[in-house]
């Protein structure tokens, strides 16, 4: 699997260039000091109410933004005119569809356990304008006639099933009937991955679009919510045949290339829904060793810091908060003790630098930060709660 790097330069010299445009998405920029969150008793960070609404305004004003698109730079021999909501209606803004898929995410989420914020009642209208049954009807028309069926796989494809899955758990009337109208859509989704890990015979470790474990992962959490068999199955095999045997990984080194997210803290994440909190906790102490040494944790989770943080250096922000995400849900598949005091001390002041590292560019106009921080951000604090 090759990564898009002209999408993602194509991104970076548009985004920049229309920059002046998005001026007023800082008139909801906050403090992002301790408002936007709580701690845990054991020192981590989770999300606040006043957090909740701050990012519920950032993915708001992201999904209805169809300018800046990919569609207008990257399609633009193909259609020179129109809008992204010709082909895209429920999935059209945020720049492109998968930023736009997982920023849905975000708004189930957020509303999910945050219902009474102010924004809960917008958040519902444009939830239940997006989820359609016409609307998806043209979006699944669009997927399956794309890329021979396998437009935005892994990656956005993976995000739908993690929207359909986050419907599924919540017990809201609405909430089920957008899930009934997503079906179509991510039935299939769920279809292509049942075929297409079975022929994959080998993958490379990534953190970008083409990341087979985030894919994996996110299939995987679908497969056992929606009780599909044959899809638990086959992303089971293909996580063990991929990754079973892999050991000291060299997480210092990442991120690679143009990675958004942690390649090897994916895996880890991935690893632990396919095996026994037993022996996951054998194959992590093998597969990243340093992360189980209090002394060299800091080392294995180092904040690779810039100080320009938009444009491509946003995929550094992106990085540290997927890594967060990974790290909680690794801390919720570890038996109690498996990291002594001093350890689980490094990881949290570790996770909670990142966070604040991340925040220090959201919600301040930037577009090209906006349009898909909010949702890793909140991924990296409740996305496994």
């Amino acid at each position: 699997m090759m990564k898009n790097v002209f999408y993602l330069l194509l991104f970076v010299a548009f985004v920049s260039n229309a920059q002046v445009q998005v001026q007023e998405q800082s008139s909801i920029n906050m403090n992002l000091g301790n408002s936007l969150i709580n701690t845990l008793p054991d020192g981590r960070y989770t999300m606040s109410e006043a957090g909740a609404s701050y990012f519920a305004q950032l993915s708001l004003g992201c999904v209805s933004k169809t300018y800046p698109h990919y569609f207008y730079k990257g399609f633009s021999e193909k259609v020179p005119t129109g809008s992204p909501k010709d082909l895209w209606p429920s999935f059209c803004g945020c720049y492109d569809w998968h930023s736009s898929v997982h920023n849905h995410w975000c708004m189930i989420k957020i509303l999910k356990l945050f219902p009474n914020i102010a924004e809960a009642a917008e958040m519902r209208n444009r939830l239940n304008e997006s989820f359609n049954p016409e609307k998806i009807k043209k979006e699944l028309e669009y997927v399956r006639s794309h890329e021979n069926g396998l437009f935005e796989f892994p990656y956005g494809q993976a995000w739908v099933l993690k929207m359909a899955e986050e419907l599924s758990t919540w017990k809201d009337r609405d909430a089920q009937r957008w899930l009934k109208n997503l079906a179509p859509l991510s039935e299939y989704v769920a279809l292509v991955h049942s075929v297409v890990w079975k022929q994959v015979d080998k993958v490379e470790l990534s953190g970008s679009h083409d990341s087979p474990a985030m894919a994996l992962s996110f299939a995987y959490d679908y497969a056992v919510q929606f009780n599909d068999e044959t899809l638990k199955k086959v992303v089971s095999s293909a996580a063990k045949k991929y990754y079973g045997k892999i050991q000291n990984t060299s997480i210092e080194k990442e991120p690679y290339e143009y990675d958004f997210m942690s390649a090897s803290l994916l895996v880890a994440d991935l690893m632990r829904k396919v095996m026994t909190p037993e022996k996951y906790v054998k194959w992590c102490k093998k597969f990243c060793p340093n992360l189980f040494i209090s002394t060299k944790v800091n080392v294995a989770l180092q904040i690779k810091r810039s100080a320009k943080h938009d444009g491509y250096e946003s995929h550094w922000d992106g990085y540290h908060l997927n890594r967060i995400w990974c790290l909680n849900g690794m801390l919720k598949t570890m038996p109690e003790g498996t990291l002594d005091a001093a350890t689980k001390a490094e990881w949290v002041l570790a996770m909670n630098q990142m966070w604040d590292y991340a925040q220090e560019s959201i919600g301040k106009g930037n577009y090209d930060i906006d349009h898909w921080l909010s949702s890793f951000s909140v991924f990296a604090l409740i996305g496994y709660e």
